[in-house]
């Protein structure tokens, strides 16, 4: 029964924050009438990587690295991925073992300047987390159903060079522990074809209450308007504070939110490469398809009690993406 009333509170609690955070971003997006945006895509002064739209009459940047932190108005991204990763130290069914999840993510533009979905992946926010998304599945080391991050993200500078935005998530507790992120991406364009990205995330973890802090860095660089590589890397402190974690093994907390083997009060790098290529179809959708590679940590600061400074060989991931962008649904161009 106590089950049943907590989630129900954390349900109306969600839809609370929501309709706050729709009424504030509707608001702010009305604005001044007179105030004009800046133009993301400048026509004389920047290289071919920026210079590209998606299609004719569809003015959303190809180039990877050059696209806005939320998509349109009215524009749909779906995403897919398929993730491994080592586990680690973290005994299941007592030995090391390997995640396994395909997860499927969705995102709307209801309004200019705001971005909601259920999805692990957020441009220029962390790496998208396995088993996590609107419909998370787990293949191993067992069958289940991963968690759910609904959030929400609104552009609040947009500069030809620089762009900042808020985000909100709420990772529902489907499978494993509720948690709430407060981030503050940060995008920045420092050439026609580099593009960084950084910010900050603060993740607040329920069950045996503790925190997150990430810093992530990453460079994106176009190599064509349509082929792309990128590094990513940054400072993670995990399980700050968290009461009841004091090894990497059983008694560790089960959770989508941090990495393993991480111990209580944690500080590591996280490292990883990647590329993808894009493509347009019919001038409706366009389609990113990438692959990324990578450890997480890389480097301990404070290695746990088993693990190594330089654990590569028990925290490397892979992953597999496919993100999907529809031309906005409301579009008043026409397709040639």
């Amino acid at each position: 029964m106590s089950k049943i009333v907590g989630r129900v509170i954390v349900t109306l609690t969600l839809r609370a924050f929501a309709a706050l955070f729709v009424t504030f971003c509707a608001s702010s997006a009305a604005g001044d009438p007179g105030t004009e945006r800046e133009a993301l895509i400048e026509e004389t002064s920047v290289g071919e990587a920026l210079a590209e739209t998606a299609y004719p009459g569809w003015a959303y940047p190809k180039g990877y690295g050059q696209r806005p932190l939320v998509i349109e108005k009215h524009m749909l991204r779906g995403s897919f991925s398929v993730d491994a990763k080592r586990l680690g130290f973290e005994p299941v069914g007592g030995s090391n073992q390997t995640l396994v999840a395909l997860d499927f993510g969705a995102a709307f533009s209801p309004l200019q300047n705001l971005e909601v979905g259920i999805s692990s992946y957020r441009l220029g926010a962390t790496p998208p987390k396995a088993a996590q998304g609107l419909i998370p599945i787990l293949v191993s080391p067992s069958g289940d159903f991963g968690d759910m991050p609904l959030y929400g993200r609104y552009s609040f500078l947009r500069k030809d060079y620089v762009e900042m935005a808020l985000d909100l998530v709420f990772v529902l507790p489907s499978n494993t522990n509720f948690a709430t992120t407060f981030g503050v991406p940060v995008r920045i364009r420092a050439r026609p074809r580099v593009t960084i990205d950084t910010g900050i995330e603060l993740t607040v973890l329920t069950k045996s209450t503790g925190a997150n802090l990430e810093f992530p860095v990453s460079g994106i660089f176009n190599i064509t308007p349509a082929g792309f590589i990128f590094g990513e890397s940054g400072f993670s402190f995990q399980n700050l504070g968290r009461n009841g974690i004091t090894s990497v093994r059983a008694s560790s907390v089960p959770d989508t939110n941090v990495a393993y083997p991480v111990a209580k009060n944690q500080a590591f790098l996280p490292l990883s490469v990647g590329g993808g290529y894009t493509v347009v179809l019919k001038g409706r959708v366009m389609m990113d398809v990438f692959a990324r590679f990578g450890w997480n940590p890389f480097v301990y600061f404070n290695p746990p009690s088993g693990s190594k400074p330089v654990p590569a060989a028990d925290t490397w991931f892979l992953g597999v993406s496919t993100v999907v962008y529809t031309r906005p649904l409301r579009s008043s161009v026409p397709i040639s």
